[in-house]
């Protein structure tokens, strides 16, 4: 039988969340959904995204085999663990054997908690005892904003899931390279030897392979620094220029792709099996090249059933979200129904106001403008300390003009911000001494990629860098300039635009699923009258 109130005090205790702080649970517990249903109720049909993860507090699940009986859930066991990292749509339908009521959270919600909560996605991520198996934490856990994800062995060495692939250009070009310098040395050795050449000529055949090495190792750095990250949700890209002797990091979400193209130009290329893949979508600069990467038709498979998964997924998403409103409005009778809505974590803080995203410009960009000033500060001071008389009495009076310095400097780093308010990016910038006030907004659902530079040296050793949000017209792109840790701040923004398109989609299904509603409430009118 089941309790007189189904909403829970405290998050129930699951091997899950052993690790979590007290914090992390309230956070847990306010953003799940619970849900009910009676005994027989289908939860889950088959083409559903699935893209949840479901504790049962009460009752009993059944995912029913084509066979006949299938796996079963009781009270306190969890329902896709498996899905999150990857998710896939519903292949069989998830039946209520018992009146059943569970905890809900979207997949959606966990990633975006675990993205502002570095300790809940340590705490969530799986920890193995020596035999494999999950002591703490989710199954697979989640995908975390690097890209990376996995586990945590007993032994506390991370492991790596084989769901996301770090990929790498090709080490097999080399062997044209092996090969030709090889054939310019024997050929060298050859005519060196006919023509009896002595002193410098003598190390003539040793040119070629001089020249493969010093490409290889070029080669070597640049293959390193340039990585193609392959995710469920989407493809990455990772580069490095030596022209501009910069890093571009670039992303273009699953189902964003349209279309994904494999060259493989030249006799060499087919006979090593490696190519160049083209992701493509709608975006201005939207295609992202995997170049001369090992087995690029399997790759570009791989990137199409990303794709088409995520293509599924959406259909799936729509198709639930229909059922749901049917059975809210009475349409459908003995589904599922939703108790209590999840609380919302991230439109509003404690104070009521609206929560902003707020990023600034590296503090290394800040010593570099304070060093001058701060010189300028530091040689009066010196000189104090080795002459007398009147310059130690006018010296408060000279180190007035660097002090003003150093502050109209310091304010005039501190009032360039960058920030996100729900679905715009803003770039505002205020010189001090009210010199000179400028706004600059950019509508995140116009914003068509977003991709990040550095440039320099100086911006690999103190990691900050340029994020570029590329727009529909391309000339209105909004540049948030030399942000620190400019790979999390492309991460936020890929977040926030999400957020923002997600809003959109669901006002839109909305309004479908309204007039579905309408639709079917004057077609059951239809039938009483008959």
């Amino acid at each position: 039988m089941m309790n007189s109130s189904p909403f829970p005090k405290r998050l129930p205790k699951h091997p899950a969340f052993l690790r979590l702080s007290e914090t992390d649970r309230r956070l847990l517990l306010r953003s799940a959904e619970i849900w009910s249903c009676p005994a027989g109720s289908v939860v889950f049909h088959p083409g559903d995204s699935g893209e949840d993860l479901i504790l049962l507090l009460e009752g009993q699940f059944e995912e029913a085999e084509n066979s006949g009986e299938g796996r079963r859930w009781l009270a306190g066991d969890m329902w896709g663990e498996e899905r999150l990292l990857q998710p896939f749509p519903v292949e069989r339908a998830l039946k209520a054997l018992q009146p059943s009521i569970w905890l809900r959270w979207p997949r959606s919600v966990l990633l975006s908690m675990a993205a502002s909560s570095r300790s809940l996605e340590k705490s969530l991520a799986p920890v193995r005892d020596e035999k494999g198996q999950v002591v703490s934490g989710l199954l697979e856990g989640l995908p975390s904003a690097g890209g990376a994800s996995g586990g945590v062995s007993a032994s506390g060495r991370r492991k790596r899931s084989g769901r996301i692939r770090h990929l790498h250009s090709s080490l097999r070009q080399a062997w044209t390279g092996v090969v030709l310098s090889a054939a310019a040395s024997a050929v060298l050795y050859f005519v060196n030897a006919a023509a009896e050449g002595e002193g410098a000529a003598a190390f003539l055949p040793l040119l070629p392979a001089a020249l493969f090495c010093g490409w290889f190792l070029v080669f070597l750095v640049q293959r390193i620094l340039t990585e193609y990250i392959i995710e469920p949700d989407a493809v990455r890209l990772r580069s490095f220029t030596w022209s501009r002797f910069a890093v571009e990091s670039r992303r273009v979400p699953s189902d964003r792709i349209q279309g994904v193209a494999v060259e493989r130009n030249g006799i060499i290329r087919r006979l090593l099996n490696y190519g160049t893949v083209r992701v493509k979508t709608a975006a201005l600069d939207g295609e992202l090249v995997l170049k001369d990467v090992d087995a690029p038709e399997k790759l570009a498979a791989e990137i199409r059933s990303l794709s088409q998964a995520a293509s599924r997924r959406s259909a799936g998403r729509d198709q639930e979200a229909i059922r749901r409103s049917l059975e809210r409005s009475g349409a459908v009778s003995g589904g599922p129904r939703l108790l209590r809505p999840a609380e919302p974590l991230h439109s509003a803080d404690s104070r009521g106001k609206k929560n902003v995203l707020r990023f600034r410009k590296s503090g290394a960009i800040l010593f570099g403008r304070l060093l001058l000033p701060l010189l300028c500060t530091l040689l009066p001071l010196a000189a104090a300390c080795w002459l007398r008389g009147w310059f130690q009495n006018w010296m408060l009076l000279i180190l007035l003009v660097p002090l003003f310095w150093i502050w109209y400097r310091f304010e005039d780093w501190r009032n360039d911000s960058f920030r996100v308010e729900g679905a715009y990016a803003v770039d505002v910038y205020r010189k001090p001494l009210g010199l000179k006030e400028s706004r600059r907004q950019v509508d995140l659902l116009s914003v068509q990629n977003i991709r990040t530079e550095q440039k320099g040296v100086l911006s690999f050793l103190f990691r900050f860098g340029d994020v570029i949000l590329v727009t529909a017209g391309g000339a209105s792109d909004a540049v948030f300039a030399s942000v620190a840790r400019p790979w999390q701040v492309q991460e936020a923004l890929f977040r926030a635009r999400e957020e923002a398109l997600s809003r959109r989609e669901e006002s839109r299904r909305q309004e479908r699923q309204d007039e579905l509603v309408r639709f079917a409430a004057a077609l059951g009118q239809l039938k009483k009258e008959d």
